[in-house]
Parts: structure tokens; sequence; C-alpha cells
């Protein structure tokens, strides 16, 4: 088995969220509600002299992420991720990792509301992006 290398970079933000079609015994979940929405990354690098600077990809994920939430409707209020669950949170945020940082990278990225429960994606590169 070869030896692979990633880095691992967790960020939160806090918001809002609804499930529309909830119903029961979750119909609470159609109405807004607040979580620290806690991404998790994994990105693959070919060598580990910081290939992806961590502390620079934790500041782009955040701002990344709180990106995909409508404005507050007060400055001390939280963002709003709308009907996003934490799968479409995930999805959005490997595709924006992909543009910025290649398709040829292996990424794992998990969502959880409050650190607990949530959902995630992977992209594997094709083999041949892969050897890039």
């Amino acid at each position: 088995m070869a030896l692979t290398r990633h880095i691992h970079v967790t960020t939160q933000v806090e918001g809002l969220h609804r499930w529309p079609d909830a119903g029961p015994p979750d119909g609470y979940l159609a109405s807004s509600h607040r979580h620290l929405f806690v991404a998790s990354v994994e990105i693959s690098v070919a060598h580990g002299d910081r290939e992806l600077e961590i502390n620079a990809v934790a500041r782009w994920l955040t701002t990344v992420l709180g990106s995909f939430a409508d404005a507050p409707a007060r400055p001390d209020a939280p963002v709003d991720f709308g009907a996003q669950s934490c799968e479409h949170l995930a999805e959005r945020l490997v595709a924006a990792i992909t543009e910025r940082y290649g398709t040829h990278r292996r990424v794992r990225c998990t969502v959880a509301e409050d650190g607990i429960l949530g959902g995630g994606v992977q992209w594997e590169p094709s083999p041949a992006e892969a050897g890039q």
C-alpha cells in the first residue's frame, strides 16, 4: 500500500437553516433554526512540506462557507443558509476547493450541525488527473 498525504482543516460558521419538507416527527425542522456548521476537510497533497498552507486554507474555507449563506437580517444575527443541508454545503465546498486547488486532488468534506450530526461528500480525481 502506498503512502498518501493530506492536510486536514476544520472551521465553523454560525448559521440558520431549515428543511421545508420536514414531516412528523421532525416537523420542527421546517422552521428556521440555529447551528454551528462545522466543516471538516481533507485535501490530498503530494509532499509533507506545506504544499498547501493549512492556515491560509482555513481562513479561505471559513470565508467560502459563509459566502454560501444570505447575509444576516441584523449585524449581530447569524447568516442564513436557507434550505441547504449539510450535504449541500459539503458539495459546494468541494466544488470551490477543486476549483481553487485543482481536480487532481482527493477531497473529502463533512459538514456537521454543532459538530455532531451531518453529512459529506468525497471527490476522487480520475486516474489521469491523480498523476499530475
